[in-house]
């Protein structure tokens, strides 16, 4: 009994957050701006739901149950001057009693230096507020070689004097069914009433290992092939394409191609990924090119694995 009790203890919160949306008037969807996180998406360098950071868990909720002990993480996101959008994403995941896993993830996603105009160019003085956040709890739980995981956010948005908010539930999955290969899956950003959401996805990826060898002492090299999948509600597709690299556990280099069916045309988007590990750290750097010759998006982000 003192088990079941320290468990439902520990599910609390993520009740909390869940309970907010059923029992308080609340859109039970995403803003529309919610979508403005497709541009943080840009940057990342492998397809979303096999991202492994424990930010990641924004786009799987089962990443909240791959770090088998304490995980911390923050990424930063800056577009060009063209875009003037900046993010920041934070998320802590840790160990329950039992298989159980318990995370927190936050973010904040804006549009930079848009002032208030009259009937000339000159700016008033006044900012015009463009931003949307959210903060979210995922519940996971983790097997041999599966894990799985649930989570809600809440939302608020606002343009200019305009706020909105509402409600999210995604759910995910990562198996290892047979060595050196991994496969993912999740929704992202699915209304709460199954409602079509302009904002929401469906995402799927698979990755294999086809090089693991070990040169020397002490040296590993370790080369994957990645490819992931997106469906947009809107119906656009996206398909993305990718090769990993890993030597000696601590030098990560990721290389991704997305395509993505736009209005008019076939959009194609690279991008480029930089880990350095030190450690229980993890440094990331990573660049994508964003379609339409608008600049690209930039990521800087700090994992701390505690345990593992």
């Amino acid at each position: 009994m003192a088990g079941k009790a320290s468990a439902v203890r520990w599910l609390a919160p993520f009740l909390a957050v869940l309970s907010s949306g059923i029992f308080t008037p609340v859109a039970a969807q995403a803003p529309p701006s919610a979508d403005l996180w497709r541009v943080a998406t840009s940057s990342l360098a492998l397809p979303a739901p096999l991202h492994a950071g424990a930010t990641g868990m924004f786009w799987n909720p089962a990443v909240v149950a791959v770090s088998p002990g304490l995980a911390v993480a923050a990424d930063a996101v800056l577009t060009s001057e063209v875009l003037g959008l900046s993010g920041l994403l934070a998320a802590t995941s840790f160990a329950l009693p039992g298989r159980l896993h318990a995370g927190v993830v936050a973010g904040r996603v804006e549009i930079r230096d848009l002032v208030r105009t009259t009937t000339s160019p000159n700016s008033t003085g006044d900012v015009i507020p463009v931003y949307e956040q959210f903060v979210g709890a995922d519940l996971g739980m983790r097997f041999a070689w599966v894990q799985v995981g649930i989570g809600a956010s809440f939302h608020e948005s606002r343009f200019d004097v305009a706020s909105t908010s509402g409600l999210t539930i995604d759910a995910g999955m990562r198996l290892s069914p047979i060595d050196r290969v991994t496969v993912a899956a999740s929704t992202h950003l699915l209304p709460l009433d199954l409602s079509a959401n302009t904002a929401t996805e469906y995402l799927a990826a698979g990755e294999y290992m086809f090089l693991r060898r070990q040169p020397a002492d002490g040296l590993h090299l370790r080369a994957t092939a990645r490819y992931g999948l997106a469906y947009h509600v809107r119906g656009a597709w996206e398909h993305v394409v990718g090769l990993g690299g890993e030597l000696d556990r601590r030098v990560v280099l990721d290389l991704a191609l997305a395509s993505e069916s736009g209005a008019v045309s076939r959009l194609w988007r690279p991008s480029l990924g930089l880990g350095l590990r030190f450690g229980g750290y993890t440094i990331r750097f990573a660049h994508g090119l964003s379609a339409n010759d608008v600049g690209g998006t930039t990521r800087i982000g700090l994992d701390i694995r505690f345990g593992s």
